[in-house]
């Protein structure tokens, strides 16, 4: 169980990201929402939906623009710029302040349930999962997203980088992220270079700054790595790992729904995608 001061920086963290950060996106979110579960606009109308880790509410906004009833969970302040990033489909959606690991839901409910890039920064992402997944009805879809785990050298790398972020003070690693805004764009032009030695010397530069994100939006940049460097929990994951979770709580169909799959948003970032029907 989490402790009272690694619960706060959790809250703090979270309640000053979705707060400053009130990025909405219309189309990369929902090609983001679509990449992530596997689901088309269609499948949401009618259906009711949890949103395990709602954030500023973006991907609410979008299900329930989609005909959806949505119910928003988030553990910190971030739930009141989610209620302001719903008010168009304020009908449709409820934001609940709640922990994850401590769900105040009924189980067997919602249709769809998706977590995009959130148990895992949580202290156990396996309950986490587990508590989301029983809220989920028979024969309802489950997905989710979390890190994936990388090589051992990459993993050492940002190990220790994230280790220096965490003991700095939110709002000091949030400046810091706001700074490296021009070095993700550097990454982003070496990247996409069509010289060969250009994008060796921006492979360089990524291992020196791994978390430092490339999207083209700078304000989602900084948002982004605020959110790689700054939480007290990361964890990462493999495929077979979330797979095992999807058995444990007794789902089938477990597959990973961007094979094959058209939609694409410049953000999508190296993770395990996974969704699964509920026996």
């Amino acid at each position: 169980m989490a402790q009272p001061a690694e619960q706060s920086r959790t809250k703090d963290l979270y309640g000053l990201q979705w707060n400053r950060y009130r990025i909405v996106r219309p189309e990369e979110d929902q090609a983001t929402l679509q990449l992530k579960t596997g689901l088309e606009p269609a499948d949401f109308a009618g259906k009711l939906v949890l949103d395990g880790g709602c954030g500023m509410g973006r991907y609410a906004r979008q299900a329930a623009g989609w005909g959806a009833d949505v119910v928003g969970l988030d553990i910190s302040e971030a739930v009141r710029a989610a209620y302001d990033t719903t008010a168009p489909v304020r009908a449709r959606v409820q934001v609940v302040k709640a922990d994850l690991l401590r769900i105040p839901l009924p189980d067997n409910t919602f249709d769809i349930c998706y977590s995009i890039g959130v148990i895992d920064h949580t202290p156990d992402p396996r309950q986490a999962f587990l508590n989301l997944a029983q809220c989920v009805r028979p024969g309802g879809l489950m997905a989710v997203w979390v890190y994936q785990r990388q090589s051992p050298v990459v993993e050492r790398i940002m190990h220790v980088h994230r280790g220096i972020a965490r003991n700095l003070p939110v709002r000091v690693v949030e400046t810091l992220s706001r700074w490296s805004v021009p070095i993700g764009g550097l990454k982003r032009r070496l990247s996409n270079s069509r010289s060969r030695l250009v994008r060796k010397a921006g492979l360089g530069l990524h291992a020196l700054t791994i978390g430092v994100s490339m999207h083209p939006d700078p304000e989602v940049r900084a948002c982004d790595t605020l959110d790689w460097y700054a939480p007290k929990y990361v964890s990462h994951h493999t495929p077979e790992e979330v797979e095992s979770w999807f058995e444990a709580a007794g789902f089938t169909n477990i597959h990973d729904p961007t094979v094959g799959h058209t939609h694409f948003h410049p953000g999508q970032g190296q993770g395990v995608h996974r969704v699964g029907i509920k026996k």
